[in-house]
């Protein structure tokens, strides 16, 4: 990516300009040469094993970034970019955060568990250096992770619910921060824990027959597609309630299996593309934020997600024997 210095004359001159077109010129130049180059070398990055998701997950970061950029423009109250480039790099992680949280639950939960002792553990720390998750010994707080640097302690001994051990035995081995991307991914070799769920591949390095997995795909993006057909059904503050705070950001699964797409999600939730944009990295919102935005108390919001999942379950269950019964 070009200096930064460039970079934040260019958003300037974005949004000074007058002409609607020659905003939208500036726009495409900025995200072009200034944004793509810097977001694809960071996701490329964070989700190294994982090439096939990179368009998907870059794709949604520059609409995000579109998004925001555009309301720049419009909106008063949106908040200034101070280092347009700092701004990308955070918008990258954020991305590749809510990717591997939806498409890759068992490393996220490894993830969480490894940042638990890091937080909690006083010999440990973990913290951000060049925008970037990092850790190791709580001496090294604030110092950069050496990127050359790749994990090759032994760590297969270490007992599966022993993070702490693990830790101990990595760090001083390496004799550096590491990225947490990069401790994660010790740790899931060590211990055997797979990128996919069990119905994908049953363990890192197994060769997968490719048509069972293309089925399965299938058979999910029509379960998918026939729960996003209901809930666009639910009555409003059922919708609300049940997708702001959907967990393993089932969102992002709509969307990376082509079910639906952001501006459908944003009218579904009767918000403008902008304004849905400007949530998603805060999803999913805890009940408190929910029950603000619908004017009622936290029990409310409760109720009304459980009755959303109950007439979901009714429904989907009605459909289900529908097609059962027309196969006899």
């Amino acid at each position: 990516m070009r200096d930064s210095s460039v970079a934040g004359e260019r958003l300037a001159a974005y949004l000074a300009v007058g002409d609607a077109a020659d905003a939208e010129r500036e726009l495409g130049d900025l995200l072009e040469q200034y944004a793509a180059p810097l977001l694809r070398r960071i996701v490329s990055h964070r989700l190294s094993g994982m090439a096939s998701d990179l368009d998907d997950v870059c794709s949604q970061v520059m609409l995000q970034l579109m998004v925001r950029l555009r309301r720049m423009r419009t909106e008063v109250d949106t908040g200034a970019i101070e280092v347009f480039a700092s701004y990308v790099a955070v918008a990258a992680h954020h991305g590749c955060d809510h990717h591997i949280r939806a498409r890759y639950p068992l490393r996220w939960r490894l993830r969480n568990r490894l940042r638990h002792v890091l937080e909690h553990d006083p010999r440990f720390a973990v913290w951000k250096a060049n925008d970037v998750w990092t850790c190791g010994l709580a001496a090294w707080r604030g110092r950069a992770a050496d990127l050359d640097t790749q994990p090759a302690v032994q760590l297969s001994d270490v007992p599966v619910d022993d993070a702490d051990q693990l830790l101990r035995r990595l760090f001083p081995a390496t004799g550096t921060p590491l990225e947490l991307t990069r401790v994660v991914d010790a740790a899931a070799v060590a211990w055997g824990i797979p990128l996919f769920h069990r119905d994908e591949a049953a363990q890192l390095g197994r060769v997968v027959d490719r048509e069972p997995r293309m089925d399965q795909r299938l058979d999910q993006r029509s379960r998918l597609g026939a729960v996003w057909a209901e809930v666009r059904e639910l009555p409003q503050r059922q919708r609300h309630a049940l997708l702001l705070n959907l967990r393993d950001d089932a969102i992002t699964l709509f969307l990376t299996h082509g079910v639906a797409t952001m501006a459908e999600i944003a009218g579904t939730l009767e918000l403008t593309l902008g304004a849905f944009a400007a949530l998603w990295n805060d999803l999913p919102l805890p009940d408190n934020t929910i029950a603000e935005r619908l004017s009622c108390t936290r029990q409310q919001v409760i109720n009304l997600r459980m009755a959303a999942r109950k007439r979901l379950a009714n429904r989907l269950a009605a459909k289900a024997n529908m097609r059962d019964g027309s196969a006899l």
